[in-house]
């Protein structure tokens, strides 16, 4: 084996929304084509993002496959092309709903979506705080109008403030109940406590039997930190902001220069 082949990852994990797609929320023809040379190289392909499982496959349809994807911040795990599910997590069951009539009356005006197992039901107004060409369904009147079920992540916005101001604001309300998160979209997520990308794939990792230092990640923001630091290689993107690239080894290209891509081919 030479010194290149000793260097490739068995293992490359991938965020989405400002890391594999472009800032227009497309991915380009050499982003695909690369993915699928290193897959074909029997180097495994995750992706890991923010998204639920169904938004998240549209990003695994335009690239013609992956082999895992890692969705919900890391609450989800899932097989390709079987899906089957290696791991879901959820928030506890009496917990959506205090939050959310906590926050109503601390900060009024504030919106949600609940994710659940398959898809996600949210108040008007969040459609417009997606990438472009995102499936979401209609939207609802209120998260507590609907039927009782496992919720894995919250969502939550407001119309009135920048989002650095409302961040600030929900830290001071929600206390220690939730993992907050962003993905770099206009508005903030609640996970369980301890869950992020960086322990499913350590989850993953195990049981594959791939050693976290031959694992490669690239990410962009704030929910890519545990990832770039766990892997072996973690790579922030230009256009990630000061904090996730210093938490990386190596800034790769921006999204809408391939930076990912263009980082895979010195695989080759």
């Amino acid at each position: 084996m030479n010194d290149r082949e000793s260097d490739r990852p068995q293992l490359v994990a991938i965020d989405v929304d400002g890391t594999l797609a472009r800032s227009d929320g497309s991915l380009s023809k050499k982003t695909c084509e690369t993915i699928a040379k290193v897959r074909s190289e029997n180097i495994k392909i995750v992706i890991a993002t923010g998204r639920p499982l169904i938004v998240a496959f549209d990003c695994v349809e335009k690239l013609g496959g992956v082999d895992f994807v890692v969705c919900s911040n890391g609450a989800m795990t899932v097989e390709l092309p079987s899906e089957e599910i290696l791991e879901d997590i959820y928030l506890p069951l009496e917990l959506p709903e205090s939050l959310v009539k906590s926050l109503r009356a601390k900060i009024p005006g504030v919106a949600f979506a609940f994710e659940f197992q398959r898809g996600v039901k949210a108040q008007y107004g969040f459609a417009e705080r997606l990438p472009s060409g995102v499936p979401i369904g209609e939207p609802i009147d209120d998260v507590l109008d609907l039927d009782p079920r496992p919720v894995r992540k919250i969502l939550t916005w407001h119309d009135d403030y920048e989002l650095s101001t409302f961040g600030q604001m929900i830290i001071e309300a929600v206390g220690n109940n939730v993992e907050i998160s962003s993905s770099g979209l206009d508005f903030f997520e609640f996970g369980t406590i301890g869950v992020n990308k960086a322990t499913a794939l350590e989850k993953l990792t195990k049981q594959l039997k791939i050693d976290s230092e031959k694992t490669w990640a690239f990410g962009d923001e704030q929910n890519d930190i545990e990832m770039l630091e766990w892997a072996g290689r973690g790579y922030a993107m230009s256009n990630a902001e000061p904090s996730v690239k210093k938490a990386a080894d190596f800034i790769a290209p921006s999204n809408d220069e391939d930076g990912v891509s263009v980082t895979l081919e010195s695989i080759f």
